[in-house]
């Protein structure tokens, strides 16, 4: 009895690799960085500030973004979230662009930019959802990095204050 259990264990152990080699696509490597950052409106009643994106597919396949949300953090507060239907493709190993629109809680842009008047850089957190086809296949790819962006773009609101 032994025998004939030790004669199917390699059948069985084959069967499940190879079920294994047939399952869903698995991406990773897909970030989102903040490279610009730049005021929509130009008064301290901001409510629009525009994100410059760069997205990064580190995969050997190409991935199409069928549109994205990000939540946006500066120096720890949270200013806001945009939201985008437009599509982006990435070749493989590859590197791409896009423009967002934050809408701003108004207090919350205020108080950041009181506090960073004199410095020139803040340091920031974006939390992205990327909504992703590969081939057949949908997925929602999360992302988080933090780092940190130039404010001369939006600095300028905040001087007249």
């Amino acid at each position: 009895m032994n025998r004939k259990a030790f004669l199917w264990f390699p059948l069985v152990v084959l069967a499940l690799l190879a079920g294994g080699c047939t399952s869903g696509t698995k991406l990773g490597g897909l970030g989102v960085d903040v490279v610009t950052i730049r005021s929509a409106q130009p008064d301290l009643l901001e409510t629009e500030v525009v994100l410059g994106l760069r997205y990064t597919n580190e995969n050997v396949v190409p991935v199409g973004f069928r549109g994205s949300r990000h939540k946006f953090y500066l120096n720890g507060t949270y200013i806001g979230q945009a939201v985008s239907n437009q599509p982006v493709g990435l070749a493989p190993l590859s590197t791409g662009t896009q423009d967002v629109t934050v809408m701003v809680k108004n207090g919350a842009l205020l108080g950041v930019l009181r506090t960073l008047s004199q410095q020139s850089q803040a340091s920031y957190r974006i939390e992205s959802t990327l909504f992703v086809t590969a081939g057949e296949e949908r997925m929602e790819i999360k992302s988080r990095r933090e780092g940190s962006v130039d404010l001369a773009g939006i600095l300028p609101v905040a001087g007249g204050r």
